[in-house]
């Protein structure tokens, strides 16, 4: 019996040591990695401190409260991983794109959930080259997002994925580059046809816009 099961026992653990090689790899990167360049601030007047007149603080309805949201998606790659500043948050976020693996989508998901801005959008890019089955999912929510970047970035995936559903969607897009994207990617895909379907009726710039660069196109 144990001739037969340490087979079994090595597929299990050269994954596992893979995984963790990585992981300890991409963290030491983002680690060591340049950072870009941050503002200087030089001086900061305390909220307190600042005057306010009678009408302005008649006008207070209650107090601001800011919510940081917490990130722990670093952990799932190096449990010991410590806490990552933005440019090294970055360089894993981009670093598990290149990786494309089912593994590296799980992270990139978790992080698109926790991460907000540039970092947000970051992550989508990198699951848009992902493979697994929670990319296609997490793309559609990055593609709810009122953001415009988040969107685009979410239909870049997309087109690289051939999703003609959501690219079908984003065809109707209120931003023309948005709507854009998605044309070139059912171009992209051979579906002409589902361009024309879903510019059928419409006369508005954004329409005729994207008639005359399929017209370039063909």
């Amino acid at each position: 019996m144990l001739a037969v099961q340490l087979p079994h026992v090595g597929e299990l653990i050269v994954p596992g040591i893979l995984f963790f090689v990585i992981g300890i790899g991409l963290i030491a990167i983002a680690q060591f990695w340049p950072e870009s360049g941050k503002p200087v601030v030089t001086h900061v007047t305390p909220v307190e401190r600042i005057p306010l007149g009678a009408r302005e603080a008649g006008e207070q309805t209650g107090a601001v409260v800011h919510v940081t949201r917490s990130i722990s998606w670093p952990t799932l790659l190096d449990r010991d991983a410590g806490e990552l500043d933005e440019a090294e948050r970055r360089v894993v976020l981009d670093g598990l794109g290149i990786v494309g693996d089912g593994w590296s989508s799980e992270i990139l998901a978790k992080a698109f959930d926790e991460e907000e801005g540039e970092l947000r959008v970051a992550a989508i890019e990198s699951l848009g080259r992902s493979e697994g089955e929670i990319v296609a999912p997490t793309l559609e929510r990055a593609y709810a997002s009122y953001v415009v970047a988040e969107r685009y970035a979410a239909i870049d995936g997309a087109s690289r994925r051939g999703d003609i559903a959501l690219l079908e969607r984003a065809l109707r897009d209120t931003d023309e580059t948005v709507a854009l994207a998605a044309a070139y990617g059912l171009h992209r895909a051979k579906r002409d046809d589902l361009i024309e379907s879903g510019l059928a009726g419409r006369d508005d710039v954004r329409a005729n816009q994207i008639r005359h660069v399929l017209t370039i196109l063909a």
